[in-house]
């Protein structure tokens, strides 16, 4: 490869994919792609893939695929030794026809399909994966989905439906704690995720900004819930006291007019 590719672009030492005829032909992928060893370890990536992911991960430490994490489209999360290129490399098959939701370290998803396929040498074994991801439009027009959303992170929608009672608000109010602890606990199990990176610290710098900023966001979001549900409480309170009040002044025998 050329002295002046970066390490992201780099494959580990004595690696199929460090061939120069090899990679210059995965150079010449416009598309967001990648390959892996036959372990599914990260060999190599081009920038449309490291657009697509939002951060640039380690190779040789990286494993399966760079989505900081993975969806299905239903929203349920897919660990990543079950993603389209695990399949492909455990199954020894190509994997076609499937669609996922990735989610950037910044929480924004973004619909894709991938085709990933395991390449063999000459006698047939399994020597490495490359896989080419290609995003998708959503059903509202946007090549992404925004930042993430209640389907995907479990954070409430900011505002409320009218028609609640004290019972359903108290429920909310449940629900809307339990979610900040969730936002809490996984920003800690993401830095976590970084205790043993290697690559460029300003890279990890960037990366740590970017799960603030979700972080940040979420808790926004999950702030004006909590405001809403305590106005809201409030007002029910204010109109149950004014209620009781109008039925104590019915009941008065004193209010009888004679």
């Amino acid at each position: 490869m050329p002295d002046d590719i970066g390490y992201e672009l780099d494959g580990p030492d004595r690696d199929w994919n460090y061939e120069r005829s090899r990679a210059a032909l995965f150079q010449q992928i416009t598309s967001p792609a990648y390959t892996t060893d036959a372990e599914g370890w990260l060999t190599y990536y081009n920038e449309a893939a490291a657009d697509l992911w939002g951060y640039r991960p380690e190779l040789g430490k990286t494993r399966w695929c760079g989505s900081w994490r993975i969806f299905t489209t239903e929203g349920a999360h897919l660990p990543l030794d079950q993603c389209p290129m695990a399949v492909a490399l455990k199954e020894g098959r190509a994997v076609r026809g499937v669609q996922a939701v990735l989610e950037r370290p910044d929480g924004t998803l973004i619909p894709f399909m991938p085709h990933p396929t395991p390449l063999r040498d000459a006698s047939g074994a399994i020597v490495a994966g490359s896989n080419v991801l290609l995003p998708l439009t959503s059903p509202a027009g946007s090549s992404t989905l925004g930042p993430a959303s209640e389907r995907w992170t479990e954070v409430p929608p900011p505002d409320l439906p009218e028609g609640l009672g004290l019972d359903d608000l108290t429920g909310c109010l449940q629900r809307t704690l339990a979610a900040q602890a969730d936002v809490e606990f996984g920003f800690q199990i993401d830095c976590e995720r970084l205790e043993a990176w290697s690559g460029p610290e300003a890279e990890k710098q960037r990366i740590v900004r970017q799960l603030e900023s979700k972080r940040q966001r979420q808790r926004t979001l999950l702030n004006k819930r909590l405001d809403q549900l305590q106005e809201r409480a409030k007002r029910l309170m204010s109109e149950a006291q004014q209620g009781s009040a109008d039925a104590r002044r019915i009941v008065d025998p004193r209010n009888t007019v004679h």
